[in-house]
């Protein structure tokens, strides 16, 4: 075995045994003098502030972030830091382990080793920070992909992903969080076909024993990739609530592009709803979970699209806009032109929470009855101020000297 590969294979032990001891670690928050995941700087933003934005502004500052920082791991075990910095930077691939030992090398006369890793994997202070402070404050993990090749998030996406999460109530971020696959799989299902016995076991997932924590949950996780088809912009497989956006689409809705085929530029980043719609199915995944019972999410489970009570609902119900409507950026790809709703009632309830959390004026009078069951069961009485109360507006034509550059350049 050659010395780098003794180096991974330390490596490896390493972090296993650091994931091994993490959760166990917040399995008892009990054992923290500042409980972790109290959602209290990443506040519920129910105003159109947030959405009304460029992606330049509206964001917690560096300052705010060191400060949510120091909040937890004051008075709280010195290896916090580094444990949630292993969590954050969790890696099977060779490269990936590769430039971690580099950045552990670079880093180890440093004051603060763990940070000081954290910032050379995203090339970024702010992006360290802010990361750190997402995942001690809303249990959110953003890495990058497993796939080393695969276009990487920048401090641009996580400054965007906290305003998304922002827009999401504490109690549901909460639900997604509490994934809990069933531990007892082979047991559970002896008594079924051969073949369906196959299939299920291979959809669980695969690094179930270091992902899903002792306490049974599993972060809300945001990863880049590339989609099933080159034209899908993010994904979230039934079950889960790992959401794989691939960054090039994604970034097509970012405020300042021109797209000559619909002659119109974002003034606001509209990001936002496509990042909204996926929580939303990470939402449907787990709404009816009650914390305690054992579930396999990939055999037996319960979703709010598939429920028997709401499933006629949601099917009944008009959106407000097509979703074509909301990303018009979109619409000259082929496969696309309907927009994202394909029928699929998953997908109509994906578009209905995202149109209740940005367009509720709009939602409220296409689909009365639909939007009092979002507002009274679904968010527990909260509600939104949307688009159509920004101040400034959020689209506009190109003008002559835009529509030329943008036809030159073929966008």
């Amino acid at each position: 075995m050659s010395f780098i590969r003794l180096q991974y294979f330390a490596y490896l032990v390493f972090l296993f045994l650091i994931l091994y001891s993490f959760s166990p670690l917040y399995a008892n928050q009990s054992a923290l003098k500042t409980p972790l995941f109290q959602n209290k700087f990443f506040t519920l933003s129910t105003d159109s502030a947030l959405i009304c934005s460029t992606n330049e502004n509206n964001f917690l500052s560096s300052a705010e972030l060191s400060h949510i920082i120091s909040f937890y791991q004051n008075n709280n075990p010195i290896k916090l830091q580094q444990y949630a910095v292993a969590v954050l930077t969790d890696h099977s691939n060779a490269d990936h382990l590769e430039d971690l030992l580099d950045y552990k090398d670079n880093c180890h006369q440093s004051t603060s080793p763990d940070l000081c890793l954290l910032e050379h994997y995203w090339g970024n202070k702010e992006a360290a920070l802010r990361a750190l402070a997402l995942f001690y404050d809303t249990k959110t993990i953003i890495k990058h992909g497993e796939n080393y090749q695969a276009r990487r998030f920048t401090i641009d996406h996580l400054r965007v992903f906290e305003k998304a999460i922002r827009k999401i109530p504490a109690f549901m971020r909460k639900t997604i969080s509490k994934a809990k696959p069933i531990k007892n799989l082979d047991h559970v299902i002896k008594d079924l076909d051969d073949d369906v016995q196959t299939l299920i076991q291979d959809a669980f997932p695969k690094d179930f024993a270091t992902s899903i924590w002792s306490d049974d949950t599993h972060p809300l996780t945001f990863v880049p990739g590339i989609g099933f088809k080159s034209q899908v912009v993010a994904q979230v497989y039934n079950g889960q609530n790992l959401i794989i956006f691939t960054v090039k689409a994604f970034d097509k809705a970012k405020d300042g592009k021109l797209y000559r085929d619909i002659n119109l530029k974002y003034l606001v980043d509209f990001r936002i709803p496509i990042i909204v719609h996926e929580i939303a199915h990470t939402v449907d995944n787990f709404h009816f979970w009650n914390g305690s019972d054992e579930l396999y999410y990939f055999y037996r489970y319960r979703k709010i699209s598939n429920d028997n009570e709401t499933v006629k609902l949601i099917t009944n119900a008009k959106l407000a806009l097509w979703p074509s409507k909301w990303f018009e950026a979109f619409e000259y790809l082929w496969g696309v032109n309907e927009g994202r709703y394909n029928g699929e009632t998953q997908e109509k309830l994906a578009e209905l929470v995202a149109q209740y959390i940005l367009i509720p004026e709009r939602l409220k009078q296409s689909t009365p009855q639909a939007y009092a069951w979002l507002r009274d069961i679904v968010f527990k009485k909260v509600e939104y101020s949307g688009y159509d109360t920004c101040s400034s507006p959020i689209i506009r034509p190109l003008n002559w000297w835009e529509h030329s550059i943008a036809k030159i350049l073929g966008i």
